[in-house]
């Protein structure tokens, strides 16, 4: 064998194969995760904006990120914006209802567990809001914990406390892939493969980078059910509902009162 073909071949034994266990795709239904599925995987569900969504505008991971933007427009530092907003956002969350963002995603999610398939959630949101977002699903009939790789409760840190409790591991905001490796060491879990779920392409990033430096085969799926909504964002709306906080306005009661405010002011 020359020397160059030698040293291509060895390339591609070596680096080769963590360009092929790894891929991101672009994907406009949770339904799209069954075209790549298989009895290898790790199934791994992002929650906000991919799982579940609030009832109205207020609550969402849309306001919740134009919150942040607004305070450090403002002049507030990044890390005191993140936290005020985290605050505002977890206060909403305590009382809002929550729809499917589609309306057959728990099937989807019972179909994967009932079929045997290891199913588990993972999400940014912090362990202040473990018990909330566990009632949260439940009532949208999304039991995460039925086929979740272990049924106790597990904390650890990421640079942040970590939780893993009722199938959803809350990485408090930190590195999802680093969380989620460090659950699977604790608990001495040693998946095959890993499909994730998520509306944001870093978050699945996160994950990818990490699966492919322990040279596990990744499946990405970037879902953009919500896009247009989400680029839409009706920040009138929020501040509204945000006004009269205490209860929450729906979005049709919203309008309303944005609608007779306008009708005084012309």
């Amino acid at each position: 064998m020359r020397p160059c073909c030698k040293s291509f071949f060895l390339f591609s034994f070596f680096f080769l194969p963590f360009v092929l266990f790894s891929k991101i795709i672009e994907a406009e239904s949770i339904s799209d995760l069954e075209k790549y599925i298989d009895p290898k995987n790790l199934v791994v569900f992002d929650i906000d904006n991919t799982l579940m969504e609030p009832t109205q505008v207020l609550g969402s991971d849309q306001w919740f990120q134009n919150l942040i933007n607004e305070y450090i427009v403002s002049g507030m530092g990044k890390q005191d914006a993140i936290e005020l907003a985290v605050a505002e956002w977890t206060a909403v969350q305590s009382i809002t209802q929550v729809k499917l963002v589609e309306d057959h995603a728990d099937q989807v999610v019972g179909k994967f567990q009932k079929q045997g398939f290891t199913v588990m959630g993972l999400t940014t949101r912090g362990l202040g809001l473990s018990i909330r977002t566990v009632q949260q699903l439940q009532s949208l009939n999304v039991d995460m914990l039925h086929s979740a790789p272990v049924h106790h409760d597990v904390f650890f840190h990421n640079t942040r406390g970590c939780l893993f409790r009722g199938g959803i591991l809350f990485t408090a905001a930190t590195h999802k892939g680093r969380a989620l490796f460090r659950l699977f060491e604790r608990i001495d879990y040693h998946p095959k493969s890993v499909i994730f779920i998520n509306d944001k392409y870093s978050n699945l990033r996160e994950v990818e980078e990490t699966c492919e430096e322990r040279g596990i085969p990744f499946i990405g799926l970037r879902y953009g059910y919500l896009d247009n909504k989400v680029k839409n964002f009706r920040k009138d709306l929020a501040e509204i509902q945000f006004e009269h906080f205490g209860y929450i306005l729906s979005d049709t009661d919203a309008e309303k009162i944005l609608k007779d405010r306008k009708g005084r002011n012309s």
